[in-house]
């Protein structure tokens, strides 16, 4: 049968299909319906002799649903899957208890799946360890740390896969809509005075002719903070982002595609897809205040910050994070919005923190990665650079 290997027992297709069913309900593959299709299906396949049809448009077609003259080189569903199946199926031999199972490989560069299970007979006792030198023990023993720091990341990382799943088992690009603020440009002659640092120096007003509106051209350094760990964590995933600024967005931009909104006040999509939700972001004109609000806990005005104070005075920020299926776009956007820009720069360092995920869900109801969910955030800022975001509520629903 082929997937076996000559030194290992003969594997038969009952006991393949029990290790398949095993593995799929494991936690490495309970959280991504797409990768359990696939090892599924190349597995059957396999097991049928139909192994010389498991070709990358073929996968599309058959797995994903994809129209048969599909272009492959625009949309990689098949190759990001196999790269995906690849690292559970490591993650899941690498944790304790599935050393003596029947093991299942995706060999890199082919979708024909390959299984081994050592013949007990076989094995013979070790020999007694000969004496070593000392280096070898502190080999073995940086070995063994090794060891545990790779179990705990992919333990970690298996937070972020959960998290993320419902946008990076969609097929095409996640559409990322960053804010952009209220950002002016002086013509004339200010940006030389400004270049000679005599700014305002000797003018009590600028001709309003002279003030040109840039709101479409820039974005602010912490939002694209922001951008910068996402869009890394996008490439680990293998998966393209599209950016787009949130002024120049439009509804038929974010509509059946995957989302990530980056800020709040000044990204409208965010206030408006996320507004009716039970925190939810909230300006205080008359009071000077941008505040996070709880709708179960209407007399919390804790979570608020000062509209006029400059960034750099600003000494603690809040922020929401979300994942949700929207109906208004049909489907799961992520969101990363602080009050100000510390707060979101503190929300993308969250969501990309394997970490910092994993301290925030161990308190998670079951299944939680079937559920929107919402957590507000604090952050501590020195200069206008934050801190470590802290977790102040969650929601699951």
């Amino acid at each position: 049968m082929k997937g076996t290997y000559d030194t290992y027992r003969i594997v038969n297709s009952t006991e393949l299909r029990a290790q398949v069913a095993k593995i799929l309900d494991s936690n490495s593959f309970r959280g991504s319906k797409r990768c359990s299709d696939f090892l599924r299906f190349v597995v059957e396949e396999t097991c049928e002799g139909r192994e010389d049809l498991l070709k990358e448009r073929s996968l599309g077609v058959a797995v994903f649903g994809r129209a048969p003259d599909y272009d492959t080189n625009q949309d990689p569903v098949v190759r990001n899957t196999a790269g995906q199946v690849r690292k559970r199926l490591a993650q899941y031999y690498y944790e304790p208890g599935h050393e003596g199972e029947l093991r299942i490989d995706l060999p890199p560069g082919s979708y024909v799946p390959e299984w081994r299970a050592l013949d007990a007979a076989s094995e013979t006792p070790a020999p007694p360890p000969a004496k070593s030198p000392r280096w070898w023990i502190a080999a073995l023993f940086l070995v063994s740390v090794a060891g545990v720091a790779i179990w705990g990341w992919q333990n970690k990382a298996n937070a972020l896969d959960l998290f993320w799943a419902p946008l990076l088992d969609q097929r095409g690009p996640i559409v990322v809509c960053i804010g952009q603020g209220h950002t002016y440009k002086l013509s004339g002659d200010w940006d030389s005075l400004f270049d000679r640092g005599a700014g305002f120096e000797g003018r009590s007003s600028v001709p309003l002719g002279e003030v040109t509106p840039a709101f479409d051209r820039y974005v602010g350094l912490t939002d694209a903070r922001a951008l910068a760990r996402l869009s890394g964590l996008f490439a680990h995933y293998d998966r393209q982002i599209e950016v787009r600024g949130g002024r120049s967005t439009t509804l038929a931009d974010l509509r059946g595609k995957p989302a990530v909104l980056i800020g709040a006040f000044n990204n409208s999509w965010t206030l408006s897809l996320t507004g009716e939700l039970r925190f939810y972001f909230e300006e205080d004109a008359p009071n000077r205040l941008e505040t996070v609000r709880d709708r179960q806990h209407p007399d919390n005005l804790a979570w608020k910050v000062r509209s006029d104070l400059p960034s750099s005075q600003v000494a603690e920020d809040y922020a929401i994070v979300t994942r949700v299926f929207n109906p208004t776009t049909e489907q799961a956007i992520v969101v990363a919005a602080g009050i100000r820009g510390g707060g979101t720069a503190a929300a993308g360092e969250f969501l990309t923190n394997a970490g910092y995920l994993e301290q925030a869900l161990k308190n998670a109801p079951q299944n939680w990665q079937r559920h929107n969910v919402q957590f507000v955030l604090t952050t501590r800022l020195i200069g206008g650079t934050p801190g470590p975001a802290r977790v102040l509520a969650a929601h699951y629903w």
